[in-house]
């Protein structure tokens, strides 16, 4: 047994940034080389700090790591945020490069006014990208490549051992559809990438499709969220400026249970009308115009479902929040499950630009591009 299985650290995203910091700290190049990972290169002889899980207050947050690089010239700051299994927090890069959080860095550390910033999301999920562009990704699965160097005998059986653990979770992912049919036992954050992997490849020859991804949460269920929509399926303006009455978002999701040993099949696709931008109805329920928005969803529903109907055998009305219609999908196995989630779409998007034209030219719905 590995000693990061033993002390069971893997998912410790607390412990896991301690350990990186040591590593840091007892080895310069193994430093740079990380750095170069997020495309950061910095001044020769420059000398570093870190500093892990320094608060910034409850607005911002608490970053899991801060390097400082300095000479005599001026200084570098990396923040780094550390992703193991655990999801970003709602905009949470966004609030760690704030100009508020680059002050509050700035006058914790007592650093000069000449600074240089630079954000790193530090992950382990491949299917991720954080909510702030100015984070550049850098994928645990980059600490296995050549020459990573450290001095400290201990520090280099512990990292040798990470990469083992590393490399036991990132195979079973570079053949995604094989590992699912073979019934390996895998985790959470693995099942999602391989889902994520399969879905996205079946959608490659499809680029008329904006899809995107995530974990839903909630008691007792953890589920992957696989969304497909078109630039057509949603106002061309926030709510927050036409009002409720004009809004519209459609989209097609599917939803993948984590929780299970079994590794799923795709059973259920569901057709959603939402606000534009989304916001949870109890937000909005007491807004001038939320009447008019779900009246307009009503007709939204009640037109594709007659058109659906005739064509999709099982396909059901439903009056839950945003939720309009669900249609089954054939779970024989996997790949007919999957092979009949795309031809399904294939369906539903015809139906659904046929009845948004029509709502938009009776001017029920805002015109957007089409």
């Amino acid at each position: 047994m590995i000693t990061i299985d033993a002390l069971n650290i893997f998912y410790r995203e607390d412990v896991i940034s301690d350990f990186f910091k040591s590593c840091f700290e007892d080895s310069a190049p193994f430093l740079h080389q990380f750095l170069n990972c997020a495309d950061i290169s910095l001044p020769v002889g420059s000398k570093f700090t870190i500093t892990n899980r320094l608060g910034l207050g409850k607005s911002i947050g608490t970053p899991d790591m801060i390097v400082v690089a300095e000479n005599s010239q001026e200084s570098h700051i990396i923040i780094v945020e550390n992703k193991l299994g655990a999801a970003e927090g709602i905009t949470q890069t966004q609030r760690y490069e704030s100009s508020e959080a680059r002050e509050l860095i700035r006058n914790s550390l007592n650093l000069r006014d000449t600074l240089h910033f630079h954000f790193i999301y530090l992950t382990l999920d491949t299917t991720v990208a954080p909510s702030s562009t100015n984070f550049k990704n850098v994928y645990y699965e980059q600490f296995l490549t050549e020459g990573w160097a450290l001095n400290d005998a201990t520090l280099n059986m512990l990292f040798t051992d990470f990469k083992e653990k590393l490399n036991q979770f990132y195979t079973p992912l570079s053949q995604p559809l094989q590992t699912l049919f073979s019934e390996k036992i895998l985790d959470s954050t693995q099942k999602k990438i391989c889902w994520q992997s399969i879905l996205f490849e079946k959608f490659n020859d499809s680029p008329q499709y904006e899809l995107d991804w995530g974990e839903v949460g909630g008691s007792g269920r953890n589920n992957f969220l696989f969304l497909v929509t078109k630039p057509n399926w949603k106002a061309t303006t926030s709510f927050k400026d036409t009002g409720l009455a004009n809004t519209f978002y459609v989209h097609i999701d599917t939803y993948i249970n984590l929780l299970t040993s079994k590794n799923d099949v795709i059973n259920e696709i569901g057709i959603r009308f939402e606000t534009y931008p989304y916001v949870p109805h109890k937000n909005i329920n007491n807004v001038e115009g939320y009447t008019n928005f779900i009246a307009n969803k009503a007709i939204f529903s009640e037109r594709l479902f007659h058109r659906i109907f005739p064509l999709i055998e099982g396909v059901k009305r439903k009056n839950n929040k945003s939720l309009v219609i669900t249609i089954p999908v054939n779970n024989e196995n996997l790949t007919f499950s999957i092979n009949d989630y795309k031809h399904k779409i294939s369906i539903i998007e015809n139906e659904i630009d046929f009845i948004l034209n029509e709502l938009k030219e009776e001017g029920i719905l805002q015109k957007g591009v089409i």
